[in-house]
């Protein structure tokens, strides 16, 4: 399948980039698992030009697959991919650059890439591992502690004192010691109570692609699109912030 497109690699391209390396590690586990559907990597080659590697078999610390264009045997370093994909169910999986090249285009172009493709583009689903390493599996790992009415789980993807010095400067309050701790188990006894009452969100069978919306400092406004098996979604905006410790903690909603 040849791919090669020209590119603007701005903002949103590097966030493309991101979200295929930091899902790789799905990918990788489904090649290692078996999967016989089709799968592809993208890589530089020496030449300076991105192409695809097919039908792949991972090798220790590398790929080995046929050149898109070419057929062409080769190895390449599991370090110097870009993007992966693969088709599920006439379905794009990954293919993030592909994602970001045809959101470049007018409807009737995107239409047009469509129909050459031959596969269904939809919104996807990012596969960002569960834990607190980056934004988005910090989001999905808090959702699974939901999900399992974990109220310590919960807990342990949380920073109120972060959430409540959030709150106080979107509302333009004078931020004091006093204030912030009141507002600090303020936000804790909610969750308790939410808990308690049985009204954790469930977030079992849905699917989950993420946008970045805004960086300040040490926080990302991660926009979250949950979609269910009916068809059905919704949208979350959370700031995500990463602790001294190097974790992300996911903490307050964004209302529209």
């Amino acid at each position: 399948m040849n791919n090669s497109a020209k590119i603007e690699e701005n903002n949103i391209y590097q966030y493309n980039l991101y979200k295929a390396k930091s899902t790789l590690w799905y990918f990788n586990n489904l090649i290692n698992s078996g999967f016989k559907g089709y799968n592809s990597v993208k890589f530089k080659n020496c030449e300076g030009l991105y192409v695809w590697l097919e039908n792949l078999k991972i090798d220790e610390e590398h790929y080995l697959g046929n050149l898109a264009e070419h057929e062409i045997l080769q190895k390449v370093r599991i370090h110097d991919v870009v993007d992966w994909m693969i088709i599920e169910k006439g379905r794009l999986i990954g293919g993030y650059t592909i994602r970001h090249y045809r959101d470049t285009l007018d409807e009737e172009s995107k239409m047009n890439f469509d129909i050459d493709f031959g596969v269904k583009i939809d919104d996807g689903n990012d596969f960002f591992k569960p834990d607190l390493t980056t934004p988005e599996g910090a989001i999905i790992k808090i959702e699974k502690y939901y999900s399992n009415n974990d109220l310590k789980g919960v807990f342990s993807c949380k920073d109120f004192e972060m959430e409540a010095e959030n709150l106080l400067k979107e509302r333009g309050a004078i931020i004091t010691a006093e204030i912030k701790n009141k507002i600090t188990e303020a936000l804790k006894s909610s969750l308790i109570e939410t808990f308690q009452s049985n009204e954790f969100p469930n977030f079992e069978n849905i699917e989950r692609c993420f946008n970045l919306v805004e960086e300040k400092q040490d926080q990302r406004l991660i926009e979250e699109k949950v979609i269910y098996q009916n068809g059905n979604f919704t949208f979350n905006k959370l700031w995500v912030w990463r602790s001294k410790e190097g974790d992300w903690k996911v903490l307050n909603l964004v209302e529209d």
